[in-house]
């Protein structure tokens, strides 16, 4: 009896020791239909509404016309079942988190992938209704990239993995093939690029997701950007700055047949001002000439309204 009755509190202890693990284990747990559940993903939301806020002025300038994101929704799904789900021809791009981790996918649906690389090009939006060349995904690649990385300065969590796209693929076996099957949450992001509206869709691994409560950053309640914090993220952020010899127009259509060789009349003097270009906006007028013997311009001043 003595033997039972100090046994009794072992064993009490050794099921509180489980419960304690079974709770752990379930904290993170996006199957279930927990309240913890709910709050991961209203976390979730907060800062894909931070990356959007972002990405409202950010993409307006990188595309050089009005854009909006807004969040849609936030649900989780299997990987294949959203694949299957997206219309034809969307464009899917493979974003690499970290070995451990699967890839997030990030979706764009084909009435945007004409308008975006329209207006990457310079021109106006256009409609296709087929899967993008390797020409329009490479310029696609790069357009997630920017957003990807607009969100990393948004959420610790993510900026931590420094995700980069890897590749954009066109058809969705192509993507199950380079994806692994599994849990997701998936977001809806309304989208509006130069008056073309339709969705773009982020497929995010519950392995990424589960970051978001142990980070405390995270639980702050929704603000607005403060200023001085956006100053300091921008003396991180590298911006691109490009001179820009002359500037035309051509369909996307003709931009896809270009090949070593073609040749592209610019109608331009040659001893005319180039255009030095900050984020693809012109700031600056400048010449052409060598310093240290290398290639370089030399600003005249602030370029006019209208320069290219």
């Amino acid at each position: 009896m003595a033997q039972a009755e100090h046994d009794l509190p072992a064993e009490g202890s050794r099921l509180t020791d489980n419960e304690d693990r079974g709770e752990a284990t379930q904290r993170y747990d996006f199957r279930t239909g927990s309240e913890l559940l709910s709050e991961a993903l209203s976390q979730l939301r907060m800062n894909v509404e931070r990356m959007c806020m972002a990405l409202n002025s950010i993409i307006n300038a990188y595309l050089d016309c009005p854009v909006r994101f807004e969040v849609e929704s936030i649900e989780d799904a299997r990987l294949n079942q959203f694949i299957v789900d997206l219309p034809e021809h969307s464009a899917m791009a493979l974003i690499r988190l970290s070995p451990q981790v699967p890839p997030m996918v990030w979706a764009i649906e084909p009435e945007l992938t004409g308008a975006i690389s329209g207006r990457m090009l310079g021109g106006d939006p256009e409609t296709i209704d087929r899967s993008v060349t390797v020409f329009e995904a490479a310029l696609l690649r790069r357009f997630v990239q920017e957003m990807v990385d607009v969100w990393g300065t948004r959420w610790e969590g993510l900026g931590r993995y420094r995700p980069r796209v890897t590749e954009v693929v066109t058809h969705p076996a192509q993507l199950q093939r380079k994806s692994r099957e599994g849990e997701s949450v998936v977001v809806e992001i309304g989208t509006e690029v130069d008056g073309v509206s339709s969705s773009m869709y982020v497929a995010l691994p519950v392995a990424a997701v589960q970051q978001i409560p142990t980070d405390t950053e995270e639980r702050e309640e929704k603000r607005e950007i403060d200023r001085d914090r956006l100053r300091q993220t921008g003396e991180r952020i590298v911006v691109p700055v490009s001179v820009v010899l002359h500037r035309t127009q051509i369909r996307l259509s003709e931009a896809a047949k270009l090949r070593e060789g073609d040749v592209l009349p610019l109608g331009k003097p040659v001893d005319d001002p180039v255009t030095v270009a900050v984020r693809g906006q012109p700031k600056f007028t400048a010449t052409i000439g060598v310093a240290e013997g290398r290639l370089a311009a030399k600003l005249l001043g602030p370029a006019n309204q209208g320069t290219a």
